[in-house]
């Protein structure tokens, strides 16, 4: 079987789950909430993972990564969606440090994918961190602003460089 049904398939049963496990416990945030009716962007999920882990949190990864998957189904075929696919399906981990490991797969393959859809775009910006990962560098995309790094939290939350998006690698 495909990586690509395996993951679809882990990422539904962590969704039920988690939704199951929330309801039960009275807990629910509006970041890890079930999608609306209708086509979400991968972008929006992906994003509420960016701002999750920079604030060195991992609750309500399996919920978001789920819907990761669920909005880039359709887009599979498209350059870069594989990689958001992958690492959503390794992102909802115990371990924060794991969890960053799979954003960056993730965040390789929307800048890919983004970069040749910039409909899709509006109101999000690239950043680079030149000492994420033992200072090999990371890329992410955010919400255009104030750099939030999904790398480094709270200890160096503003560090990093916007890139425009047609520097930016992919």
């Amino acid at each position: 079987m495909s990586r690509l049904w395996y993951a679809r398939v882990m990422m539904r049963g962590l969704l039920f789950l988690s939704l199951a496990l929330g309801s039960a416990c009275g807990s629910g945030t509006d970041v890890a909430a079930a999608p609306i009716a209708g086509k979400e962007a991968m972008a929006t999920p992906y994003v509420a993972i960016q701002e999750t882990l920079a604030r060195d949190s991992i609750d309500g990864l399996a919920q978001l990564s789920a819907r990761v998957v669920t909005a880039a189904e359709p887009a599979q075929a498209q350059a870069g969606v594989p990689e958001v696919i992958a690492g959503a399906g390794r992102v909802a981990v115990q371990d924060i440090d794991t969890a960053r490991l799979a954003f960056n797969k993730m965040s390789m393959g929307l800048i890919t994918y983004l970069k040749q859809h910039a409909e899709e775009r509006a109101d999000l910006e690239v950043v680079f961190c030149p000492m994420a990962f033992n200072n090999k560098g990371a890329h992410w995309v955010q919400r255009a602003g104030e750099i939030v790094n999904p790398y480094h939290g709270m200890m160096m939350l503003h560090c990093g460089d916007k890139v425009p998006w047609d520097k930016a690698p992919g």
